[in-house]
């Protein structure tokens, strides 16, 4: 006779009731956050009774999501119930006690703030000591003290990572449920730890360590290099965007894409995957309009994985800001622009390097278009590299407005 039939069978002769929340029962446990080492609970946890045994509710309208997570959890060997919405979960909660509860903040009817104030201050409400945690879309802007007020124990953002539920629930399961095997309970904090440090700045560690096989030394390099390489490519890029290099910037883009996807920057490699297509377009202006957004994330991500590794003292950001901020206070026209434009390219036509770099600081006092002025300070920072053909690239780019 096959394992379940067997213990269908011990089911039914003990008399056991009440089990329509269960999803199945596995004899060696998946715990891990990295490998697909089986480690075994203890043989004598009975997993089929209320007594001694861990139950957790799930309340979220994607059902995508759901699956997700109905999977990992039964993994850790808890039972899970899911449901689609708020109105459900208070169903639930009235009818049965749940150790945990996940609550998405958005759902029809009734989103997961006011879900947990009914289930804190509902008379029939059989979990007003449950754990409740909410989880959040990946790009939530609402501060964490919202939902701190509000009463939760703590946030989950989308994608939700399997280590991080698993610490989770290791943080609140009976010891005498958890496996013996302490080096990998210490492993996943360790893991899941990470994974919620890089989280904040949008890096799926766990996700991309699995593309490492687990080698965190040699994912730390990476990063590293990621880090070393910003101040430089960010200023190689710009550079190409402001002179039309549409080639140029497209391969940069691509590039950063990857080494973003690499490293677990999910978000900030389709931002740079955007940048591709714009220059595929040849829809550089575009590029130039979203180019401060594609800054923010990128510098994000950089100063969050700078801080895990120990090197913010190292990173140089703000590598495309503009330079000059005490101006003369005088408007300057586009028309006048464009007369003063010429007179550099002048200069540096008759190879006087030196007044050409005097009049574009000259230039650069006055009040102008946010666009322009960043440009003319790319023009100042190209001198100051020696790059003069990439200053002489974004003149004649301004020249041509």
């Amino acid at each position: 006779m096959g394992k379940i039939a067997e213990k269908g069978k011990e089911i039914i002769s003990g008399n056991i009731e009440n089990i329509k929340n269960i999803r199945r029962k596995k004899s060696d446990v998946e715990f891990s956050g990295l490998t697909d080492k089986d480690i075994s609970i203890e043989h004598d946890l009975n997993l089929y009774t209320r007594e001694g045994q861990f139950y957790v509710l799930v309340a979220d309208a994607d059902g995508d999501e759901r699956v997700d997570i109905e999977r990992m959890i039964d993994q850790t060997g808890c039972f899970i119930t899911s449901v689609s919405s708020g109105i459900e979960c208070m169903d639930q909660v009235n009818h049965d006690k749940y150790d945990l509860i996940l609550l998405a903040r958005n759902m029809p009817r009734m989103d997961g703030i006011q879900t947990l104030k009914n289930i804190k201050n509902s008379p029939s409400s059989k979990c007003r000591d449950a754990k409740i945690y909410v989880i959040l879309d990946e790009k939530a802007d609402e501060p964490d003290i919202i939902f701190e007020n509000a009463g939760f124990d703590g946030i989950l953002r989308k994608p939700i990572e399997r280590t991080i539920l698993q610490n989770v629930i290791i943080s609140l399961v009976p010891p005498k449920m958890l496996p013996e095997d302490e080096e990998l309970l210490e492993s996943i904090k360790k893991n899941a730890a990470d994974a919620q440090t890089l989280k904040s700045c949008g890096v799926r560690f766990i996700e991309a360590l699995y593309d490492y096989k687990g080698d965190i030394e040699e994912y730390k390099n990476d990063v590293s290099k990621f880090i070393d390489d910003y101040e430089v490519v960010s200023s190689d890029m710009i550079d190409a965007l402001y002179s039309g290099k549409n080639l140029e910037y497209m391969d940069y883009a691509r590039t950063m894409r990857e080494e973003a996807r690499k490293i677990g920057a999910t978000y900030l490699s389709y931002c740079f995957d955007d940048h591709v297509n714009m220059a595929k377009d040849d829809s550089l202006d575009v590029a130039e309009t979203n180019w401060r957004s594609l800054i923010v994330e990128w510098e994000n991500v950089i100063s969050g994985v700078a801080a895990w590794l120990g090197k913010e003292d190292s990173v140089q950001l703000g590598s495309t800001e503009v330079l000059t901020t005490d101006t003369n206070g005088i408007r300057l026209p586009m028309s006048d622009v464009k007369v003063r434009i010429e007179e550099i390219l002048g200069n540096l036509e008759s190879n006087d390097q030196e007044t050409a770099l005097r009049n574009v600081t000259k230039l650069s006092r006055y009040e102008l278009d946010p666009d322009i002025r960043l440009k003319i300070d790319r023009i100042i920072k190209a001198f100051d590299k020696d790059k003069i053909n990439t200053a002489v690239d974004i003149l004649r780019s301004i020249q041509s407005l």
